[in-house]
């Protein structure tokens, strides 16, 4: 009998926060007040969302700059904690990024996650029965696991993003695979419209790129995360550079 009330207090004060900070912020309860509480109940030094487009995460939420630091080495790296939690479907927890383990594991996440002073990160699919639609992350610039409360604070969380997503379907739509379209305008006070673009224009580089060394998009993606790393930059900024037709890369050759 105590489990289930106690499941049920807590979501209910879960839920209780996300309207508060709708309220303070005078809109309907939306995933960005998702991110506003997990950075309060979490001890988070950032928050990200991603949903998944085509397998692939897109950023669409991130609060605080150690966030926007974590999902700019998600976009880099191609690799790390959420999508490793997109793909098994589970929670993905590093209390420290700087240990072999996760080095190991995602040797080009770590790097970026370190230039980023990203040290730790707990991932959290975004899931509806068996499709997985996006990923919940939070971040802390200090090594540490989450608690056992903290722990079962961010599943409550993710599933309570689960259900604001899919409660606005201009937003949201869940393909047959899992994946999903993001249309939405997101709050201005978590993450600027030019962010909520990045992803996108890493995509369309990688196709403006694909077509430069007549490749596929993955091998063009791979190209453009290469040069980012080669030349210490975030893959945001290599793309930005081939969108603007100030970089190119040619077969056989060095990208100019």
């Amino acid at each position: 009998m105590g489990g289930p009330a106690m499941v049920s207090q807590r979501q209910e004060r879960v839920w209780r926060l996300i309207a508060d900070s709708a309220q303070v912020r005078g809109e309907p309860m939306s995933v960005v007040d998702v991110c506003v509480v997990c950075m309060r109940v979490l001890a988070a030094d950032g928050v990200g969302v991603s949903l998944l487009d085509d397998g692939r995460l897109e950023p669409v939420q991130a609060r605080g700059e150690l966030g926007r630091e974590l999902l700019e080495a998600e976009l880099t790296s191609g690799d790390g904690p959420c999508v490793e939690a997109a793909l098994v479907g589970g929670p993905v927890l590093a209390a420290d990024l700087g240990d072999a383990e996760s080095e190991r594991r995602w040797p080009l996440f770590t790097a970026a996650a370190h230039a980023g002073n990203v040290a730790a990160a707990f991932a959290f699919p975004l899931l509806t029965g068996t499709a997985r639609i996006g990923v919940l992350v939070a971040c802390r610039d200090s090594p540490g696991p989450l608690d056992a409360a903290q722990y079962r604070d961010a599943l409550l969380l993710a599933d309570a993003a689960v259900t604001l997503l899919l409660d606005q379907p201009a937003t949201v739509r869940v393909h047959s695979g899992g994946d999903v379209s993001n249309g939405a305008e997101w709050g201005e006070e978590v993450m600027a419209a030019d962010w909520l673009a990045l992803g996108a224009e890493v995509h369309q580089a990688a196709g403006m790129v694909s077509v430069q060394l007549k490749c596929t998009v993955e091998q063009a993606l791979a190209r453009l995360r290469a040069y980012a790393f080669a030349h210490d930059v975030p893959v945001t900024r290599v793309a930005a550079r081939v969108v603007a037709r100030t970089l190119r890369f040619d077969p056989d050759t060095t990208p100019r």
